[in-house]
């Protein structure tokens, strides 16, 4: 039996963590496969190597050193760096990633991109995912496109002081949005990094449902026993909303900017890719909440 080498880049994160650790429960120790963790900080993962996985040092920013990193691997995780701040480095990260990888021979490539990342809906996330997506195209290299929705996570500063002030503010307009978990995202990417498929693909990975704000409004006033009233802002008073909360002004501008452009319905995509890559049903967002509940009635009141 052929051994697969699989390999997680940017294995240090949250994303890259959890399916570390889904991969590590399948694969170390089965005979046919072996499993590679490449990150920056390799000396934080002690425990990781005393569980049998090769962690490896590997940075986005130090092209010369990755094709090493990359040695003997066959199928390659390549989850899209948080560096957004429209300079493209972002792009030039992910560049460097996939030219070692062609470097080095690796066989197929599963990159983390974004729902929907067609020309006509530019965003700072959005752009940098499509320039991606091509450079995997014209690499040659086979490759699995994860399309994931915005992560349920980003609906805790959202709905936190709506808990409570009873307000539920938000620049999405009309936008419908099919929040995804990031555990869901995990299990969708060890999936798609060991069943061996070898030719190429986009797979949609959202959530079972697809929002807009009055919904969101209608599950957290059940949840919080209150109601919930949505109060629609435009950009820039979204964002002045975000920094009166604590939030910093950069990470503000730029949360206000994504909700502005979920009001162009870039996000209502409900896709069955999920199910049929994992087995699995998507977990749907009252779930998600209620499991922080008390998380979001900690928020203090903006």
């Amino acid at each position: 039996m052929k051994t697969m080498h699989l390999a997680v880049a940017g294995a240090s994160g949250q994303l890259g963590t959890l399916v570390v650790n889904e991969l590590a429960s399948q694969c170390v120790g089965h005979p046919g496969t072996t499993l590679a963790a490449i990150t920056r900080t390799p000396e934080r993962h002690a425990a990781w190597q005393a569980q049998g996985i090769d962690v490896r040092c590997g940075n986005f920013d130090q092209p010369q050193d990755l094709a090493a990193a990359f040695h003997g691997v066959g199928r390659l995780l390549l989850i899209s760096t948080n560096t957004i701040d429209g300079t493209g480095r972002r792009v030039a990260q992910h560049q460097h990633a996939i030219e070692a990888a062609r470097q080095a021979g690796v066989a197929h490539i599963v990159y983390t991109s974004f729902l929907q990342p067609e020309e006509g809906k530019r965003s700072l996330l959005n752009d940098d995912h499509r320039a991606t997506e091509a450079l995997l195209v014209d690499s040659g290299i086979a490759h699995t496109i994860l399309r994931n929705a915005f992560y349920q996570d980003l609906l805790l500063p959202v709905l936190g002081t709506a808990a409570v002030d009873g307000l539920l503010k938000t620049a999405m307009g009309a936008g419908h949005v099919s929040y995804v978990a990031r555990e869901d995202c995990a299990h969708a990417a060890a999936a798609a990094l060991a069943d061996g498929y070898s030719g190429n693909r986009i797979l949609d990975i959202t959530g079972p449902a697809s929002l807009d704000a009055p919904a969101l409004a209608a599950i957290a006033a059940r949840l919080f026993g209150r109601p919930i009233e949505v109060v629609h802002l435009d950009r820039e008073a979204r964002a002045r909303h975000f920094i009166t909360s604590g939030m910093p002004a950069p990470m503000a501008q730029m949360l206000a900017g994504i909700e502005r452009w979920l009001a162009t319905d870039a996000m209502h995509i409900v896709s069955d890719d999920y199910r049929v890559l994992t087995g699995r049903q998507a977990s749907p967002v009252p779930a998600f909440l209620h499991a922080h509940r008390q998380q979001l009635l900690a928020v203090p009141a903006a």
